[in-house]
């Protein structure tokens, strides 16, 4: 009589799935920069063209002796933002391939990579905004930043934390699909890696561009010997160069 034998438990690999948008890279004009060079690792040097200060206005009398002088708008310095590097790494199997480990690293960096560059931009975001002004509800919030970005002439960006989704919808003040908007055409930016910078306090800012470069990957072996086999770990490692940048000014409220 032969010995009975265990069944082996039926092996599934979990599908990819998509991350989740209504972040940062739903709302910003993403541009591909290839490889990443050398140039990028240097940051991205932005220069604004909605942002100048020679406007105004004066009355039609012909006859004023006294005209009001107009003065050559002040060109904007260039903006600097630096670059991030995200990577994401996947431990090899003995029962799979180099290219389906380097497709799992690739899918951890897919999803983690908005949420760790959103987290680092909105701590930049609340630097350059300086200190916030106040506001007692939501709605004040954003009553305070729209009144902003109407006087900056642009539809602009309202970067929060995702636990005011709920209640901005709840005021019928996110609507939209794939990207949110206010009632007067401003973009929302929910992005999932903001709560812990953000918190309460909401930041406005004008156009938003993302620059990434193409992803380069390749296989790791921790230790120096000259055989795979005989060193620690192999791992495949997904990498990513990032910057985000925007035009002109930023203003940040606080709820209290």
């Amino acid at each position: 009589m032969s010995a009975p034998t265990t069944p082996l438990a039926v092996v599934y690999d979990a599908p990819a799935v998509p991350s989740q948008g209504y972040g940062l890279y739903a709302a910003a004009t993403l541009l591909s920069s290839g490889a990443a060079p050398r140039e990028l690792l240097a940051g991205i040097d932005l220069y604004p063209f909605n942002c100048d200060t020679g406007v105004g206005s004066y009355a039609p009398e012909l006859c004023d002796e006294t005209p009001p002088e107009k003065t050559p708008g002040a060109r904007p310095e260039p903006l600097h933002f630096d670059p991030l590097v995200v990577w994401a790494a996947a431990e090899c199997a003995p029962d799979q391939t180099e290219d389906e480990e380097l497709a799992r690293a690739r899918q951890i960096r897919t999803l983690h990579e908005p949420l760790i560059v959103e987290s680092a931009f909105a701590a930049e975001l609340l630097t350059a905004a300086g200190a916030p002004a106040a506001a007692t509800s939501l709605m004040d919030a954003i009553g305070q930043l729209e009144v902003f970005l109407g006087e900056q002439g642009y539809a602009g960006y309202i970067h929060a934390s995702r636990k005011w989704a709920v209640e901005a919808g709840f005021l019928n003040a996110a609507a939209g699909s794939a990207v949110l908007r206010t009632k007067l055409g401003n973009t929302w930016v929910f992005g999932g890696g903001y709560d812990s910078a953000l918190g309460d306090t909401l930041v406005a800012t004008g156009p938003l561009t993302v620059w990434r470069s193409d992803p380069f990957e390749h296989v790791v072996t921790t230790g120096s010997h000259v055989t795979p086999a005989y060193n620690n770990t192999v791992y495949a490692l997904s990498e990513r160069v990032i910057t985000v940048g925007y035009e002109c000014a930023v203003h940040a409220v606080t709820i209290s």
